[in-house]
């Protein structure tokens, strides 16, 4: 993947060359991110790269950088402003730009359920009203978030625990009475280490590569979220597009996100495995505190965004919350995409195969 991401790597602005693939115009199209280049993060925005190439080969992404072409809290103002043609990036991290993007986390849909309920749609219309930006779908997708501790819990209680968090699980920790404390992600280490906090919020894949199992004793059990980044593009560049390439792209992206959501279920189990090998052992919560866990993170959670500064700057999010709320109904267990438990990640990877 990093091969092809290097492949990529280019000069080039959005438009069109010399005809290439029988008369066909070629179309270039520029790409950052919000991770490393070699971040596994960025594993899906590969994925799609390639299926591109494949599907429409008169299409080229010319990959620019992440972090270091523009910081990630303003590469969805780059998107918007032309910068870059397209980006990949977390919805957590416009926010500012976004406050309906708050919402995603809470999804009670894999990209598949989503895609087919309209919610991709919503998410489109959203981010053309406001940003200017067109849509496209997820790079990540099937990672909840996941508790690591220094010590075991049985009860859906945190207090005297501190955690580092990030915007995306600061209000749970909250809500079960530990104290959320934000460190950057290369801190965290030596934070754990010498104590300075308890344990940490992440989601599911990452922690290894900071070296966490090393200096956390326990992962909780169940876990909730899911840890999601977006494919947009800018809205003029995707308007002057023929109809044949926006088609390849929307049906490149659609066929590509099943396998990015197996991909990080996949990369979710293998990790906690490696947790597991260097001796971090599963915290289990019983039902009924596994129960309210699912009830602070769906329900207080849900009720707790200020859905009044949402609906005022972005009207269209009532549609989205409803079709939330819609999915929020039954047994919680079930709302994580990524999988409330490693095996429940399973056998949703299962059926995947079976259905694909």
């Amino acid at each position: 993947m990093l091969a092809v991401s290097l492949l990529l790597a280019g000069c080039s602005s959005a438009g069109s060359s010399d005809p290439a693939d029988g008369g066909r115009e070629e179309v270039t199209l520029t790409l950052a991110t919000s991770f490393n280049q070699t971040h596994s993060n960025n594993d899906g925005v590969w994925m799609f790269i390639e299926n591109l190439r494949e599907n429409a080969p008169w299409i080229t992404i010319e990959y620019k950088g992440g972090p270091e072409v523009m910081a990630p809290n303003v590469l969805i103002e780059g998107v918007s402003a032309g910068v870059f043609d397209m980006g990949s990036m977390p919805g957590d991290y416009y926010v500012d730009q976004l406050p309906a993007m708050e919402v995603p986390r809470f999804t009670p849909y894999s990209p598949m359920e989503e895609r087919e309920l309209g919610i991709t749609d919503i998410y489109d219309e959203i981010h053309r009203d406001q940003l200017g930006i067109t849509y496209l779908g997820h790079t990540v997708a099937g990672m909840p978030q996941v508790l690591l501790v220094d010590t075991p819990i049985t009860e859906a209680n945190l207090q005297g625990k501190s955690l580092r968090t990030s915007s995306a699980a600061s209000g749970m920790v909250q809500a079960m009475g530990g104290v959320p404390v934000d460190l950057p992600g290369g801190e965290v280490y030596t934070a754990l280490e010498r104590g300075v906090v308890s344990g940490a919020s992440w989601a599911a894949v990452g922690p290894s590569s900071l070296g966490l199992q090393e200096v956390v004793g326990y992962h909780v059990a169940p876990r909730f979220y899911e840890s999601m980044a977006n494919l947009v593009m800018n809205e003029n560049t995707w308007e002057n597009l023929d109809q044949e390439t926006q088609q390849a792209i929307t049906e490149t992206i659609t066929e590509t996100e099943p396998e990015i959501f197996e991909h990080f279920m996949n990369k979710s189990v293998a990790e906690t495995r490696e947790w597991e090998d260097a001796g971090v052992q599963e915290t289990t919560l019983r039902e009924e505190e596994a129960d309210r866990i699912f009830e602070l993170a769906y329900h207080a959670g849900w009720e707790e965004l200020d859905w009044d500064t949402i609906l005022a700057t972005t009207p269209d999010a009532a549609k989205l919350k409803q079709a939330y709320e819609d999915g929020m109904t039954g047994d919680l267990v079930d709302i994580v995409p990524g999988g409330a438990t490693i095996d429940r990640t399973i056998a949703q990877i299962e059926q995947l195969k079976e259905e694909s």
